[in-house]
């Protein structure tokens, strides 16, 4: 039985609140939840994987400015920490095959109906929010076409910020990147 020892249901329970951070633990959903993992192999395989298979992801963080202004994307309320909603930019997971170019050009496009003009590689960052760890290179790039929201389950809204006025609850990747592109620095987190 995979979650028969005390720090696997430990474990389980940490990565319940993870996945649903709306939940007080003790609560009875929380409880219902809890107590439905025995029942759903998947869960169970996809927690064996995770934590047999530690090992990092690759992903991209999208860079938009246009005339001195960052666009960030609020997330919706499942990516909150600490209660308070955050600030991202486009990001998307890099295919096993998938060129750096395709990936922007894909994530530009499901995000926001967007074309890409061009791109730049401008940072290599480690993420580790969230409790996972994700390598994330920082591109830079210039779209044409109306932002879109597109992927409501992820995004709230769209927003133009003054690349010195941003706001402080920045998601890590958003705010990685940012700092590499302001300090011309490719690693800003290690």
């Amino acid at each position: 039985m995979l979650f028969g020892a005390s720090t696997e249901l430990v474990e389980v329970s940490r990565l319940l609140k993870e996945v649903y951070p709306e939940l007080v633990e003790g609560s009875e959903p929380f409880m219902r939840k809890f107590s439905m993992v025995n029942y759903f192999p998947n869960f169970k395989i996809w927690y064996h994987l995770r934590m047999v298979n530690k090992v990092p992801r690759v992903s991209i963080a999208v860079l938009i400015i246009n005339e001195n202004k960052v666009l960030l994307g609020q997330l919706n309320k499942k990516w909150s920490k600490n209660g308070e909603q955050t600030y991202g930019i486009p990001g998307t997971d890099i295919q096993f095959g998938e060129k750096i170019g395709d990936v922007v050009n894909r994530n530009i496009r499901e995000e926001f109906g967007c074309q890409t003009l061009d791109y730049k590689i401008i940072s290599v960052n480690a993420n580790y929010e969230l409790g996972n760890h994700y390598i994330v290179i920082g591109v830079l790039t210039k779209i044409k076409g109306e932002i879109n929201l597109l992927k409501p389950e992820d995004w709230e809204k769209w927003e133009w910020f003054e690349i010195n006025k941003l706001p402080k609850n920045l998601f890590a990747a958003a705010k990685q990147t940012i700092e590499s592109y302001i300090s011309k620095k490719v690693c800003s987190s290690e």
